[in-house]
């Protein structure tokens, strides 16, 4: 098959964000490696075509036209509107790419994102099937993050709804988003088709990690919102850290809002103030830098409220550590409770810090136990029993159309 991906975002690019980029990043190149013709189309910073382990990647600029005519109105354009704008700049860019490479590469199918309503002009396409991809449903999941609902932030929201809705095909990568969706825009069947990963092996740099080596600590990694529960671990740190004095707490990510309107940083090193240098805050940082802090935690907390089963439990788990996570949402795809690692009630701290402190104290060979069953859940996820299944869904569209 020729397939082509509609993203936002994408591992070539330098200020890539992380989930969906790393999930095309892997499915993208397996595809390939199973011998389809794979093409990624993403906004970037400068228009090229390059090639990404088999992947031949289409880097957009969202420009109206070569000239810039049309794209001196950005100044105009009011503050609350302007991340809309540029959405709806970057969605007719890839829109147009696409149809330019199709008039001589000839798709069998175009899977966008639903995020940022990349796809939305991929709604007037009749001849070649479209599939979209919830990662997410914005509404809920804007709220959940504490994100200001502003009237740009609706808009965005309305450009969304009408990309997905304008797809005839829509998939999900849990029964969780699913049911948001087919809630929340009126859809009667959203498909799940469960991701596919396997661990990358990124060339280690632990130029970062080794200006921290020290005693065991805890980890959070991913983009720091309270929609991932970070301010609940913030809350729940205290009684644990006054309780194992040897603990350590990194949290590596993005900052995005705290329930008082802060940086999520600010409100967590108030939070977490008494304790000085035994926590420590990074930034977001590539594979190569991040995977020697997941290879080293004692154990990883990602006490998510609501989520869609994040790459960063995958890696974890993937890299053998004891997660200790949060029920109702997607956690429980991956992880039995007890078994190859820990659950606990979304929102709630002393739940949260009974789970962190269970996981700390388990015994080595306990430990060691849950490790393995960690990853063997995750093996169940790899590309060579994965996807086929999405291959296999694909290939029901097509022929489905053609008939």
């Amino acid at each position: 098959m020729k397939i082509a991906f509609i993203t936002p975002e994408f591992v070539t690019e330098p200020s890539y964000s992380g989930g969906l980029a790393n999930y095309l990043g892997r499915v993208t190149v397996a595809l390939a490696e199973q011998g389809h013709e794979v093409h990624i189309f993403t906004r970037s910073t400068q228009n090229e075509q390059i090639d990404f382990h088999g992947v031949t990647v289409h880097r957009v600029v969202p420009l109206w036209d070569r000239r810039m005519i049309l794209d001196h109105i950005d100044p105009l354009i009011p503050k609350t509107f302007y991340n809309p704008y540029q959405d709806l700049k970057a969605a007719w860019c890839l829109w147009q790419r696409w149809r330019s490479v199709h008039r001589t590469v000839q798709f069998d199918l175009v899977q966008a994102a639903n995020v940022m309503a990349v796809g939305l002009f991929f709604r007037w396409e009749r001849k070649t099937p479209v599939v979209t991809r919830m990662s997410s449903y914005r509404p809920f999941w804007d709220s959940a993050a504490g994100i200001p609902q502003t009237a740009g932030v609706k808009l965005r929201w309305w450009m969304e709804r009408i990309a997905v809705t304008g797809t005839r095909f829509l998939y999900a990568p849990t029964h969780f988003v699913a049911g948001q969706v087919q809630k929340g825009y009126g859809i009667p069947q959203v498909s799940v088709i469960e991701t596919p990963f396997f661990l990358e092996q990124p060339h280690s740099d632990t130029s970062v990690f080794e200006q921290h080596i020290g005693t065991p600590y805890l980890l959070f990694f991913g983009r720091m919102t309270q929609m991932k529960g970070v301010h609940i671990l913030a809350q729940a740190l205290p009684s644990v850290l006054r309780e194992f004095q040897e603990m350590r707490v990194f949290l590596i990510g993005g900052s995005g809002p705290a329930p008082d309107g802060r940086p999520m940083a600010d409100y967590v090193r108030d939070q977490l103030q008494e304790f000085g240098d035994r926590v420590t805050i990074l930034t977001s940082m590539r594979h190569d830098k991040l995977y020697p802090f997941i290879e080293n935690a004692k154990i990883v907390a990602l006490p998510s409220l609501i989520d869609n089963l994040p790459n960063t439990c995958l890696e974890a788990m993937g890299l053998g550590k004891v997660v200790v996570a949060t029920t109702g949402s997607c956690f429980e795809q991956v992880i039995e409770s007890g078994t190859s690692g820990i659950l606990v009630a979304p929102g709630e701290v002393a739940a949260l810090a009974a789970g962190i402190r269970r996981a700390w104290t388990m015994d080595e060979q306990a430990l060691i136990e849950m490790q393995n069953q960690a990853k063997q859940s995750i093996a169940k996820l790899h590309p060579a029993r994965s996807i086929p299944q999405l291959v296999e869904y694909y290939q029901s569209i097509i022929a489905g159309v053609k008939g």
